[in-house]
């Protein structure tokens, strides 16, 4: 084993595990790591470009553009005002954040709904008279649940779907988790009333409020745009074609038809980007150094998807899971005769363990770190554990029962 790789491996985990108290974000550490592999040696610059998966970087690429342009328009920010304003009721409301955060994250991604939509419930809970934690927490398990449900709700989804061996990954994904996953989010609703119905009774009844749309132009477009793009991606993957390609054309079509072009590139998620492309050359340096071969041999073996659950979930708490998926897969096919659903099983653990703690997924501290800085209340980590556990253990029982029984 390259001891240097060994170095590198435990200096960036490290810091990724320390992130709370060195305030060092995960993408930056990671670039760290990847960069290091490359200048110590263990990579060459040639084996680093190579190891670059060039399918999934375009691919947020695109994604990015649509979650930027939806956001650039105003109607992420339109659609949570308008439930706000046509729900009215806090418990009504509470549901509507729930589910459509839920399915929309698998369109704009968890992270983009989660950033784009806490500044729109901190207004609209005080228009409700209501204390914001209740609608946060609905916000943070909504887009945590939800993005289990197909390749582009999450990061560690997508690259399951693109190196997982799965055929047809989104017919797969929404095959098989579509029903578990709508069902989560109906069962997370009665709890989090039981949990917050203390915080929900409060009630002021206010003007109604004229929501419009920043740019309707650039948002019908989005729209229409993202709409054949996801059509696309069924059709492509029915007849075996790179899905990819999708959605190349319609972003491209999206930054040539807007002329807010620039405004839309430049609040792109661009540090997921550099994340990825840090962990690519991070994870081909631990496998060039003989770090994963060793690690390999430490790992509980995925024998069954109850193992690999909960193997995806614990960890992911540890290295966070979009790393942990990176350096499952290869275990995952090394060990051999891996079924659909041990891959689904791995997409599905690696994503609801943001419903564990805190810095289980980044889409939690996004939402914190949003509301915090504009005078809202954040997460507490053992809070945070205290009403993540119920929602995690039902999550857990009906993703199993589709998967593994």
């Amino acid at each position: 084993m390259n001891y240097l790789a060994l170095m590198i491996t435990l200096l960036t985990y490290s810091l990724i595990v320390t992130r709370g108290v060195t305030k060092i974000p995960p993408w930056a550490s990671m670039f760290l790591g990847g960069v290091l592999m490359v200048t110590l040696g263990v990579l060459s610059p040639q084996q680093a470009l190579q190891s670059i998966n060039m399918d999934v970087i375009l691919f947020l690429v695109t994604l990015f553009i649509f979650a930027s342009a939806l956001e650039v328009s105003g109607f992420l920010k339109f659609l949570a005002a308008y439930i706000v304003e046509k729900l009215r009721e806090p418990k009504r409301v509470l549901l509507g954040v729930l589910v459509l955060s839920g399915i929309l994250s698998n369109l704009v991604t968890n992270d983009g709904i989660s950033a784009s939509w806490t500044p729109v419930i901190l207004e609209s809970s005080r228009r409700l008279g209501t204390e914001e934690k209740p609608f946060l927490y609905a916000l943070a398990f909504g887009v945590t649940i939800g993005s289990v449900m197909l390749p582009t709700g999450n990061p560690q989804n997508l690259l399951i779907a693109l190196n997982g061996g799965i055929r047809d990954p989104f017919l797969t994904f929404m095959m098989y988790l579509a029903i578990p996953t709508l069902i989560n989010l109906l069962l997370s609703y009665p709890i989090l009333l039981m949990m917050f119905r203390n915080k929900l009774s409060s009630y002021s009844a206010r003007d109604k409020e004229v929501i419009r749309l920043d740019d309707p132009k650039l948002a019908y477009l989005s729209i229409i745009l993202l709409t054949i793009t996801v059509g696309g991606f069924f059709l492509l993957s029915i007849l075996g074609v790179d899905i990819l390609i999708a959605s190349l054309t319609t972003s491209s079509l999206l930054l040539l038809l807007t002329h807010k072009r620039r405004e839309i590139v430049r609040r792109m998620d661009w540090s997921t980007i550099i994340f990825f492309m840090g962990l690519f050359m991070f994870t081909q340096g631990m496998i060039q150094g003989g770090v994963l071969e060793t690690l390999f041999k430490y790992l509980p073996q995925p024998s069954s998807v109850l193992a690999i659950m909960v193997v995806s979930v614990a960890l992911s708490q540890v290295i966070s899971n979009v790393p942990l998926v990176a350096i499952y897969i290869p275990f995952m096919l090394a060990h051999g005769d891996v079924s659909v659903s041990d891959m689904l099983s791995l997409a599905a653990g690696s994503t609801i363990a943001g419903n564990l703690t805190l810095i289980g997924a980044a889409s939690n501290v996004i939402i914190s770190e949003a509301s915090e800085s504009r005078g809202g209340k954040g997460f507490g980590f053992f809070e945070f554990i205290k009403y993540s556990l119920p929602i995690l253990a039902v999550n857990f029982i009906v993703l199993y029962l589709f998967l593994g029984l």
